[in-house]
């Protein structure tokens, strides 16, 4: 310990020395009559190179797991909320499924784009972490927290008013109405989810995900008891039905955030840069620098998500059945892509942490530690899908009722395409958090996009409804495009990690 202090106060003298040498030089000895003084002033305003011990494969492999397997278990928890009401739909009654999920499709675009913004505060926590910089990783998360609220209050009469909007699109009146009041209820909560996506990114930019699974694990607890009072009306709770799931929800995210928030104002290591102060200071730079990473990253979820909800809504189209079959098999995907987007999120915070150290070694390693393990779980998650379709989709399925046979007979073939796109999701969703990590989010953006939409939905489309092939067809889009994304972002992460091993610039915004 007096050694690590002796260290500091020498960095710090040197630092200071450096300064006042700098500042002499570049006033008092212009480059023409003093070349060789003023190069020695330029050399020592570099910011030396660290040197850095490569690690190696299997402490990649063995740290991104340890990070990663309680973010799973977290991402888990929480899709594991949207789950248990997936399941509480299930439960009222086929119509009621069809009505709700068609509220959360059309809700799914302002969740994801929120959540994509409030994404841009892990990679600058962790950069700021990794290099130190205590006043950045103070910014980041209040400017995170101003971004939530600001967001979430511009997004709540969009939502409250996506009945309009779903007649408009063609979906069924009688479908819609049950949906409305479904949605007021959920606007309602839109800012408390983003403050919880926030303080979520910040515990884990600490690579200390533990307080996130508490906090989702004791949510997915509550929701599901919260749904069963309100559904029903137990106690001073009246009868609400349908949405009574929406208000459920609205409540528990307010529940999970507020209690992060705590955590962190009264735990270590969070209290060290000092989270809360000077809390209502704006800091315009660290919000521009945070939009203009978090916007294509909400951008780029937002074209997946929408690639999602735009089969969804044209399956609507062949009926309530098929509507309801694709609901399952949606919810199937999400909660099995939570597995590789752990990974996701662990190679972006450990790749974040490395490039604000300037670590070039470890920077490749990491990436590719997790994209080698992403593969290997989501070909085991494949056979286990393929193996179960029945079981699962009867999961989400109460008591029979006219439209039930028909909702079966769809959804297991629905589910089956879902097994083959498991791989080629997870390579994407880890060849994009790496990207992430170092800033690079405006051309994964456009190739996301490109991929989901212009591959993606349109082929799904020419399927359907040129070659009679029906949502069948639509889904079979999804696998298109998510292996088309695959490829390219897999392709331009290896250039990146080229890129930074040949002495080229880490970060690139």
């Amino acid at each position: 310990m007096i050694q690590t202090a002796r260290d500091h106060q020498h960095s710090i003298t040197r630092a200071f020395t450096v300064k006042i040498f700098s500042d002499i030089f570049q006033r008092r000895c212009p480059a023409a009559s003093k070349p060789f003084l003023c190069a020695v002033a330029n050399d020592m305003n570099r910011r030396p190179t660290a040197k850095h011990q490569i690690m190696p494969w299997s402490a990649h492999f063995r740290k991104t797991l340890t990070l990663a397997i309680p973010l799973m278990v977290g991402q888990l928890m929480s899709i594991g909320i949207n789950t248990a009401d997936i399941i509480a739909m299930g439960q009222l009654g086929t119509t009621e499924l069809a009505a709700g999920s068609l509220a959360a499709r059309y809700f799914q675009p302002f969740f994801f784009l929120g959540m994509g913004l409030m994404l841009a505060v892990g990679p600058l926590v962790a950069q700021g972490l990794g290099g130190n910089d205590d006043r950045l990783v103070r910014r980041s998360f209040r400017q995170g927290l101003f971004l939530a609220l600001a967001v979430g209050l511009l997004f709540m009469l969009p939502i409250a008013e996506g009945s309009r909007v779903l007649v408009w699109l063609g979906q069924d009146p009688a479908t819609v109405a049950q949906a409305d009041d479904f949605l007021f209820w959920l606007a309602l909560g839109i800012p408390f989810v983003f403050i919880y996506f926030v303080t979520r990114q910040y515990v884990i930019s600490h690579q200390r995900p533990i307080p996130q699974v508490v906090a989702a694990a004791l949510g997915l607890i509550a929701n599901i008891i919260a749904n069963h009072m309100l559904i029903h009306g137990i106690g001073p709770f009246p009868a609400m039905g349908l949405n009574g799931i929406a208000l459920s929800t609205s409540v528990i995210y307010l529940l999970m955030g507020v209690g992060l928030l705590i955590y962190i104002g009264r735990s270590e290591p969070y209290q060290s840069s000092a989270p809360f102060h000077r809390i209502w200071v704006m800091d315009w730079q660290v919000t521009w620098r945070m939009l203009k990473i978090g916007t294509p990253i909400g951008l780029t979820i937002v074209a997946e998500t929408g690639m999602f909800i735009a089969v969804g809504l044209m399956i609507g189209l062949f009926g309530t059945a098929p509507l309801a079959a694709s609901a399952i098999a949606s919810q199937i995907a999400a909660v099995a892509f939570m597995i590789p987007l752990a990974l996701g999120q662990a190679s972006s915070v450990r790749v974040g942490h490395f490039a604000g150290a300037n670590d070039r070694g470890n920077i490749g390693r990491a990436a590719w530690a997790a994209m080698s393990a992403a593969v290997a779980t989501t070909c085991a998650l494949s056979l286990a899908i393929a193996l179960l379709p029945a079981q699962l989709v009867a999961l989400f399925l109460g008591t029979a009722d006219a439209l039930t046979a028909d909702v079966i007979a769809l959804a297991i073939p629905l589910v089956m395409i879902t097994a083959l796109f498991q791989t080629v999701d997870g390579a994407q969703v880890v060849g994009i958090s790496v990207l992430r990590g170092l800033n690079d989010t405006k051309w994964p953006a456009i190739l996301s996009v490109g991929s989901f939409w212009g591959i993606g939905v349109a082929s799904g489309a020419l399927f359907a409804f040129h070659f009679d092939f029906g949502p069948l067809g639509l889904w079979s889009g999804l696998l298109i495009g998510l292996s088309a994304a695959a490829l390219s972002l897999g392709w331009r992460m290896h250039r990146s990690i080229q890129r930074i091993n040949s002495g080229g610039s880490i970060l690139m915004g």
